[in-house]
């Protein structure tokens, strides 16, 4: 919960809360598309990260801090968008997808 705060709060979103409002939500979660491609990617990273660290420590007792996973989570994200972000097609005065991330996340 702490990590999928600390992105919806930096991206000034307010989500339901339940995993099933929240699969609700995700399917126009900002007016924005990039900010409704971010959400989605960045939902999808914190599924698998925190079901993984929820492995790591039932199976091997290793306990990552929350700052860890919000890193791992920016790096996929980031390395997710740069692809993307170049095959972009962008109207005169519109940001890329990539720009509009680092618009709320610094690095």
């Amino acid at each position: 919960n702490q990590v999928w705060t600390f992105f919806t709060s930096r991206l000034h979103l307010s989500p339901p809360q339940g995993f099933e409002a929240i699969l609700r939500w995700l399917n126009a979660p900002s007016r924005d598309p990039s900010i409704t491609l971010i959400v989605r990617l960045i939902f999808q990273a914190v599924l698998y990260l925190v079901w993984k660290e929820r492995n790591s420590r039932v199976h091997g007792g290793v306990e990552k801090p929350h700052s860890a996973i919000v890193a791992e989570v920016q790096q996929i994200i980031r390395f997710r968008l740069d692809p993307l972000a170049r095959r972009q097609v962008l109207a005169s005065g519109q940001s890329s997808v990539l720009a509009v991330w680092f618009s709320f996340f610094d690095g």
